[in-house]
C-alpha cells in the first residue's frame, strides 16, 4: 500500500469532469459514474469525495473536512458523520481501508486521495458554451462554501429529471431496464426514518410507520398520505412497537401488528383518523383474503409462531404453515392474487431471518424457499401473480429483487450504497414503493457527565465492559455491512482501539474476566455455526471447539464453556470443557434464547417457553445444578454489572412500555438478589428492595429490552450502540 501519492496540481474550473481508474466525477452535476453508469452517492459523501480529489496526494484533516462540509454553528457528531461519509464513498468505489486504492486513512490525522487522476476530459458542448458565457465561474477551491447554492440548482434539475423520467416510464408500456435513481419519485421527506409501506387497493393512499427500525419489532407511529401530493398525517400516538401495515379491501381501515403488550395482536384504525381498536388478539402480520377472511400468524407455544387463516371473528380457523423448529416464527404473509399460494417471511431456530418461503394456502405442504439467498424481510406479488418481489439482506446489504413465479431466474432491481427496505406494489403493477436510506451506528458511553462517542468508524454491535470497567469490547464491521464482524477493544482512558480477533465473521462473543481469552461463534459458508477459542494477545492461534451448529458461547466457572444448540426441533442449554469434552445439558427443558451468564460463571440466563400468558419467561439456571429461578414472567433485560455487584432487570409487560430498568444490589457472596417468586413484572416489584434504583434507559435503548446496552461499574454507567436510520419512501418504476 503506498504511504503517499504524488501531489496533484489544483483542479481548475475547466476540469469539471475528473476521471480515475474506471470512475468519473462530474462536479457540475454532482454525479459519480463507473464505466459510464451512474452510482448513487449522497450529497455529503460526494462533497467529501470532491474535496479529497481537489487535494489529491495531500492529507485532508478531519478539521478541514468538518469546516468544508458543515457550517460553524451546525450541531452534529462530526467524527461519526465523517467516518460514515468515508465509508459510503469506499462502498461506492469498491475500495478498502486495509488495502486502499483511492481513499487512504491516516489514523488521528485525516484522509488522502491516492488514485491517479486523468485530466482534460472532453467536455459536453453545452458545458463548453456555458463556460464561454461565464468565465468568472466560482473556482473549485471555494466549492465547499458555495455548495448550498449549487446544490439548490442541482436539486431543481434533479426534480425536473425525476418528474420527466418518471412520467416517461409511467406511460411507456415496455420499459426495458432497471431505472436509475433520477427516475425514482420521492413520496416522503422526513429527517428520520419511515418504513413498512402499504398501498390502498385503489392506489390513492399510502400508509407507513415513522420511527426507528434498527431492531425488530420496529418502534414508531402510523402515518397516512394521499397520493401523489397529500401531506402526511399521523394516525397513532401510543409509543408501542408496530409492524405489518396493511389496508382492508375497501381501503377504509388500516391494520397493523402491536408487539409486546404482552404478546402480538392486531389493531385497526380508520384511514381517515380516530382511535385504534383491537381487531384480533394473538395475531400478527394480518392481511385480508376477502371481506370476511383474513390470513395471519399466531403464537402456538412459547415463541413458535405459525400461519393460519380464519374469518375476522376467528371462526373457520385452519393452519396454513408452521415452521419446523419450535423457535421458528412466521411473521409476515402475502397471498397470491388467485389465493392459491402464500409468500412467508419467517425467523429460524436462532431467531434470525431466513429466505422467503412459498407455501400453498391450503396447507397441504411446507413449500420451498424462494427469492435471493439472504435474510428476507418483506415480499409482494404483482397484480397478475406472475412476479414475486422481495426485500432481502444479501451479503450485508438490503436491496430489492424479483423472481418469476414459481421458480424463475432471480433479478436484482436495486443496488448501490443505499439500503431498500420493504416492498409494496402499486395496483397497476408498474411500480413499487420502498423505503430507501442508510443506517449509521457507533458505540457510546453514558455516565453522569453525559454521552461520549467511543467508536465511530464502521458498524458496531454487542458492546460489553471488561471486568475492571476500563475497557469496552464490541463487534465491528469496519467498512460496510458486507464486512466481517471482528472483535475489537477500546481503552476508555486512552481511547485507543485495537482488534482482538480478525479473520472470522463473528456472531456472538464473550471475553474472559482477565481479558486474556475470547470465545466466539462464527458462521462459515457451510451454514452451521462454530465455536472458537482465541487468545486476545495472539498468544495462540484460534482453536475450533465445536462445529455442529453450536452458538452463543460463554466462558463459565473454571474450565466450563456454556452454549446453546438445537437438538431435534428445540434449543437447549449445554456445557462442555474448553477441549470440547464433557458435553452435558444444563437443564432438561428447552429454551428459546440463551442470553448470558453471571460474572462468576455460575448462573445462565435464558428465555424459556411456558404454558402461560405471556408464553415465554426469563429464568436463571444454575450451571452446576439446582433450582431454576424466574427473573421475569416474560422476555426482559436481565444483566449484571461487570463486577457482579448489581443486577439489572428491565421488564416489558402489559401496561408498560419499557425503557425503565431497576438496578438491584447483589448480596456479598451471592450471584443473584432475592427476587419475587413470580418474577419482576414491573419496576414497582423490585424498587422496594433495599438499595434498588430505577434507571431510565429510554433515551438510548430503542429496542426497549437492552439488546445493545451493557451496564458499567457505576449505577448510572452504560455502554450502548446508537443507530441512526435515515429513510424515506420512493416510488420506483419497474422494468
Amino acid at each position: 500500500m503506498p504511504s503517499s501519492a504524488p501531489k496533484s496540481e489544483p483542479i481548475s474550473n475547466s476540469n469539471s469532469r475528473i476521471a480515475f481508474d474506471r470512475f468519473e466525477v462530474d462536479l457540475r452535476s454532482g454525479e459519480l459514474r463507473r464505466d459510464g453508469r451512474r452510482i448513487r452517492l449522497q450529497a455529503q459523501p460526494f462533497q467529501l469525495l470532491a474535496l479529497l480529489i481537489e487535494n489529491a496526494g495531500e492529507v485532508v484533516t478531519r478539521d478541514e473536512v468538518c469546516r468544508a462540509l458543515w457550517q460553524t454553528d451546525t450541531f452534529v457528531d462530526f467524527d461519526h458523520s465523517v467516518a460514515a461519509a468515508v465509508s459510503k464513498i469506499r462502498e461506492a468505489l469498491s475500495d478498502s481501508a486495509e488495502s486502499p486504492r483511492f481513499i487512504e486513512t491516516l489514523p488521528r490525522k485525516g484522509y488522502r486521495f491516492i488514485g491517479q487522476i486523468k485530466r482534460d476530459l472532453p467536455q459536453p458542448a453545452v458545458l463548453q458554451t456555458a463556460r464561454e458565457l461565464k468565465r468568472t465561474a466560482t473556482p473549485l477551491a471555494k466549492w465547499p462554501a458555495t455548495w448550498p447554492k449549487i446544490a439548490g440548482w442541482i436539486g431543481l434539475s434533479l426534480v425536473a429529471m425525476l418528474v420527466v423520467g418518471f412520467a416517461w416510464l409511467r406511460w411507456n408500456p415496455h420499459p426495458k431496464a432497471v431505472p436509475p435513481l433520477t427516475s425514482y419519485l420521492q413520496l416522503t421527506n422526513f429527517g428520520d426514518a419511515v418504513f413498512s409501506p402499504a398501498i390502498s387497493t385503489d392506489g390513492r393512499m399510502i400508509a407507513f410507520i415513522r420511527g426507528q427500525d434498527a431492531s425488530f419489532p420496529t418502534v414508531g407511529e402510523i402515518y397516512t398520505k394521499l397520493l401523489p401530493n397529500g401531506e402526511p398525517v399521523q394516525r397513532t400516538n401510543d409509543g408501542w412497537p408496530k409492524y405489518g401495515v396493511t389496508f382492508s379491501p375497501d381501503g377504509s381501515r388500516i391494520a397493523y401488528t402491536v408487539a409486546g403488550n404482552p404478546s402480538w395482536h392486531t389493531e385497526t384504525i380508520s384511514a381517515l383518523g380516530g382511535e385504534p381498536r383491537l381487531f384480533l388478539p394473538n395475531s400478527a402480520g394480518l392481511t385480508w383474503l376477502d371481506e370476511e377472511h383474513v390470513l395471519f400468524s399466531e403464537i402456538k407455544t412459547g415463541l413458535h409462531m405459525g400461519l393460519v387463516t380464519s374469518t375476522y371473528r376467528r371462526s373457520e380457523l385452519r393452519d396454513v404453515y408452521l415452521p419446523e423448529h419450535e423457535r421458528g416464527m412466521a411473521h409476515y404473509s402475502y397471498a397470491s392474487p388467485d389465493r392459491i399460494w402464500v409468500l412467508v417471511v419467517e425467523m429460524g431456530g436462532t431467531g434470525a431471518w431466513q429466505r422467503c418461503r412459498l407455501v400453498p394456502l391450503d396447507g397441504s405442504s411446507t413449500g420451498s424457499q424462494v427469492g435471493p439467498p439472504g435474510a428476507c424481510t418483506s415480499a409482494a406479488w404483482s397484480p397478475d401473480g406472475k412476479w414475486m418481489y422481495f426485500s432481502a439482506v444479501v451479503n450485508g446489504s438490503s436491496h430489492l429483487w424479483r423472481q418469476l413465479f414459481p421458480k424463475g431466474e432471480l433479478e436484482q432491481i436495486t443496488s448501490g450504497p443505499t439500503d431498500e427496505a420493504g416492498v409494496a406494489i402499486t395496483p397497476d403493477g408498474r411500480s413499487l414503493v420502498s423505503a430507501i436510506g442508510m443506517a449509521e451506528n457507533g458505540v457510546w458511553l453514558h455516565d453522569t457527565r453525559g454521552e461520549h462517542l467511543i467508536s465511530s468508524e464502521g458498524y458496531a454491535s454487542l458492546p460489553t465492559f471488561s471486568r475492571d470497567g476500563r475497557s469496552v469490547y464490541y463487534l465491528l464491521r469496519r467498512e460496510s455491512p458486507k464486512s466481517p464482524s471482528e472483535l475489537w477493544m477500546t481503552d476508555l482512558e486512552s481511547r485507543k482501539s485495537e482488534p482482538l480477533v480478525q479473520g472470522f465473521s463473528i456472531m456472538s462473543y464473550n471475553v474472559s474476566p482477565d481479558g486474556k481469552e475470547a470465545i466466539f461463534a462464527s458462521l462459515p459458508e457451510s451454514g452451521r455455526s462454530q465455536i472458537w477459542l482465541a487468545s486476545c494477545d495472539h498468544g495462540f492461534a484460534p482453536r475450533l471447539l465445536a462445529s455442529s451448529g453450536e452458538n452463543t458461547p460463554f466462558l463459565g466457572f473454571g474450565d466450563d464453556v456454556i452454549f446453546s444448540m438445537s437438538e431435534g426441533r428445540s434449543n437447549y442449554l449445554f456445557r462442555m470443557k474448553k477441549d470440547g469434552s464433557g458435553r452435558t445439558k444444563i437443564m432438561e427443558g428447552p429454551i428459546t434464547n440463551f442470553m448470558g451468564i453471571s460474572p462468576d460463571g455460575r448462573w445462565a440466563v435464558a428465555v424459556v417457553p411456558v404454558n402461560e400468558q405471556p408464553t415465554t419467561a426469563m429464568i436463571a439456571a444454575p450451571i452446576q445444578g439446582g433450582d431454576v429461578k424466574r427473573i421475569c414472567p416474560a422476555y426482559c433485560m436481565a444483566k449484571w454489572s461487570p463486577d457482579g455487584t448489581r443486577f439489572y432487570v428491565e421488564p416489558f409487560l402489559q401496561g408498560t412500555r419499557g425503557g425503565r430498568a431497576v438496578a438491584i444490589p447483589v448480596p456479598r457472596g451471592r450471584s443473584l438478589p432475592d427476587l419475587p417468586a413470580w418474577g419482576v413484572r414491573s419496576a414497582g416489584d423490585s424498587v422496594a428492595l433495599p438499595g434498588s434504583k430505577v434507571v431510565d434507559l429510554s433515551s438510548f435503548d430503542p429496542s426497549r429490552v437492552g439488546v445493545n446496552v451493557a451496564p458499567g461499574l457505576a449505577a448510572d454507567s452504560f455502554i450502548y450502540t446508537k443507530t441512526g436510520v435515515h429513510r424515506n419512501l420512493f416510488e420506483i418504476p419497474l422494468p
